[in-house]
């Protein structure tokens, strides 16, 4: 709740060949012959149609296999195929082999960039969240834990119930700017890095990251959440990974609370509610002078304005005892001289509201300096 005095004054992807035919087997013999190279059957020609026993009859059967350069096939190459399927096996023979250590993540199962969010608050102090690597097993352990962008990808974001979107990052450092991401990207220094291993005191080690929220985003009151997968790699000693030692699906939660902020404008001077009084002067009184002036209200959440005048809608010279009456009005409705509350269901990152002020009959009284003080207060529902 905010408080505001106000004294009025007087003054955001075949094997067929191109015919459709099978493809023939067979080997050439370049054993002398009158008429050069003759066709020799290929083993599988004698298979019978259907069955094992005859498949591997025809296998046993003593017939001698040129190497691969001497015999030609029109068809498929069948040492080829085999090439391919051992090569393509490699990469992830390789990768196992490379692993050394092994390593698990513990210690982090969920992530608050802020417990409680206020829309209008200058400042939103990052958050630091810890994890520890447990060394397992093998050599020592050079690690990297990397963080994804989460589950709406690109940017991290958090979705609220309200709908609203709400920004935040991880950063590795106090003053946020170093990023912390995931390999994938291609970059590896943006890797939370350290070492464990045997020896006593350094099977463990405990690190963290910052969770920030920016400020400034008006979004409507609720709980907002995002989930992130953390990823523990063993890197090798150039800083490159090696392989993925353990990775874990971290929830990302925060509260945005219910909030209103609200300035008072008087001839474009702008003072916020709660800060010292704004005049509103009328200069030399004269019946019927006008004089207008703007609550402005930003928030999450509808609110309510109350509206109280300390001499019931007077004006009044203390000195002299005497009294000028005023009418008031909010957006063209009337405000009882007693005071009201107005309240507001909807909400928008600006709603202005035109307060006017009217001089009653200023005939009946004597010179001087004729002041009300209204006291005006602004509260979310």
């Amino acid at each position: 709740m905010r408080n505001r005095t106000l004294k009025i004054m007087g003054i955001g992807s075949g094997p067929w060949d191109a015919q459709g035919d099978r493809p023939e087997h067979f080997l050439l013999d370049d054993a002398a012959s009158p008429d050069g190279p003759r066709r020799r059957d290929h083993p599988l020609d004698r298979v019978r149609p259907g069955g094992d026993a005859a498949i591997l009859d025809a296998m046993d059967q003593p017939t001698r296999l040129r190497p691969p350069f001497a015999a030609r096939f029109r068809g498929v190459h069948l040492w080829a195929l085999l090439a391919l399927a051992v090569l393509m096996a490699l990469p992830a023979t390789t990768a196992r082999a490379l692993q050394s250590c092994f390593a698990l993540l513990s210690g982090l199962s969920q992530v608050t960039p802020v417990t409680s969010y206020d829309p209008f608050a200058a400042l939103q102090p990052p958050t630091y969240n810890t994890v520890t690597v447990q060394y397992i097993a093998g050599s020592n352990c050079t690690f990297g834990i990397g963080i994804d962008s989460g589950l709406w990808g690109g940017t991290r974001r958090m979705l609220g119930l309200s709908g609203n979107w709400l920004s935040y990052d991880l950063y590795k450092d106090a003053a946020l700017t170093q990023r912390v991401g995931d390999s994938g990207t291609g970059n590896v220094s943006n890797l939370i890095t350290g070492s464990v291993n045997n020896g006593r005191g350094t099977q463990t080690a405990t690190t963290g990251f910052y969770a920030s929220v920016p400020a400034g985003q008006l979004v409507g009151s609720s709980y907002y959440f995002d989930q992130v997968t953390v990823t523990l790699y063993q890197l090798n000693s150039s800083g490159g990974v090696v392989a993925v030692m353990d990775s874990a699906i971290v929830q990302v939660r925060a509260t945005v609370r219910t909030s209103v902020s609200a300035t008072v404008n008087v001839g474009g001077v702008r003072t916020n509610l709660g800060a010292s009084a704004a005049n509103v002067d009328f200069g030399e009184l004269t019946t019927g002078a006008s004089r207008s002036f703007d609550l402005e209200v930003s928030g999450n959440t509808g609110y309510s304005v109350s509206i109280q005048s300390q001499n019931g809608g007077r004006l009044v010279n203390n000195g002299a005892g005497t009294s000028i009456p005023y009418s008031m009005t909010v957006d063209g409705r009337g405000v009882p001289s007693s005071g009201t509350t107005l309240t507001y269901y909807s909400y928008s990152s600006l709603d202005r509201h035109t307060f006017i002020v009217v001089i009653g009959d200023v005939t009946k009284v004597i010179a001087g300096t004729y002041t009300d003080y209204l006291l005006m207060t602004v509260t979310a529902n």
